[in-house]
């Protein structure tokens, strides 16, 4: 196998990989809130579906890799605000995933300060939001500019996919497509 083909082959298999996590379906977003850092509920309809790509990163603070890819979505969210590129972060309380602890977010977030929006949720809420069974974290769902979850992409983010996911993705006739 030659260099370019092991490329392409990884290529196709991401994106085949993206596109069986996709199962594009509009999320429960409309009329779902999540409460923020500040106690105050927020609809998520207020972000998803106003025509910017958004980002839900999935995660909590007691969740090493969930940690470890936080410089991972800063940098992706770094690189795109400007174009409108909207991130959410939803926090559970991990292992249980029950309902995101506000002192230990409070707390981690005073050491490592995150720039986008921060939600409480727990399996039940971050399921609903993301379109599908939350079954581990981190997750980073990806929302079409029209509310549509395109994509789930459990555990770490590999920034360039994700940007290429998203440059990639056209409108085609009636409906979206991703070009190949």
């Amino acid at each position: 196998m030659t260099v370019p083909s092991v490329a392409a082959g990884v290529k196709t298999w991401t994106v085949a990989f993206l596109l069986a996590l996709a199962v594009p379906v509009h999320a429960t977003v409309t009329g779902l809130k999540l409460e923020d850092l500040h106690g105050r509920k927020q609809a998520m309809s207020d972000y998803i579906g106003k025509g910017h790509w958004v980002i839900v990163n999935v995660w909590s603070p007691t969740c090493d890799f969930c940690v470890r890819e936080l410089p991972n979505v800063e940098r992706l969210y770094a690189r795109h605000k400007d174009e409108g590129l909207i991130v959410l972060g939803v926090t559970v309380d991990y292992p249980s995933f029950g309902y995101g602890r506000i002192k230990i977010i409070k707390g981690f977030l005073s050491r490592h300060p995150l720039d986008y929006p921060i939600f409480l949720a727990d399996l039940d809420l971050a399921s609903r939001l993301i379109g599908h069974r939350l079954v581990g974290i981190p997750l980073t769902a990806i929302f079409h500019p029209d509310g549509r979850v395109l994509a789930r992409w459990p555990g770490n983010i590999n920034v360039r996919e994700i940007e290429d996911f998203m440059k990639h993705y056209k409108k085609y006739t009636d409906g979206w497509i991703l070009e190949q």
